[in-house]
């Protein structure tokens, strides 16, 4: 009676881990991962060629995350960020096609991120978006066609080193 019952301990731990549903979580930060909450407020960061910008970040799991030492390497995924103003794109070329770094134990079940990358806005002044509501969103698609997607709603307000 011993003998199935170890058995079967013995196969139930030697079982695989069960995958991980593929998801994504929109973030911020310029060196690490900070949580976006629904709401927050995010600075309007102007560039030091005059242009403006949001640090935004993602974390994901379940996808091919490629490799993040290699931009030519055909199985990193393609991210597009985007920022949405009273219906209108203002970041139509936030896309970024690298690897994704490995995410810190701490961020599980999410297994990779990128953290810190410009969604470059099409406006003239940061006065534009002062206190602006704007939707900000995320997809990360694979080489094997699979897309995780997140968004929020937050505000915005000039960066208080902007010139």
């Amino acid at each position: 009676m011993r003998v199935p019952l170890l058995l079967a301990l013995f196969l139930f731990g030697c079982q695989p881990e069960a995958p991980v549903n593929p998801a994504a979580v929109l973030g911020t930060g310029e060196w690490d991962w900070e949580a976006l909450q629904i709401e927050d407020a995010v600075p309007v960061i102007q560039g030091p060629q005059g242009g403006f910008h949001l640090l935004l970040s993602v974390r994901v799991a379940g996808l091919e995350s490629g490799n993040p030492s290699d931009v030519d390497d055909r199985k990193n995924p393609t991210t597009t960020f985007q920022v949405e103003y009273m219906g209108t794109n203002l970041s139509p070329n936030a896309q970024y096609i690298q690897g994704l770094e490995l995410a810190p134990d701490s961020a599980l079940p999410f297994s990779h991120e990128m953290v810190g990358r410009f969604a470059i806005l099409s406006i003239e002044s940061d006065e534009e978006l002062d206190g602006a509501k704007v939707d900000v969103s995320v997809s990360v698609e694979d080489i094997h066609g699979i897309t995780v997607t997140d968004s929020r709603s937050i505000t915005t307000y000039p960066h208080p080193l902007n010139n």
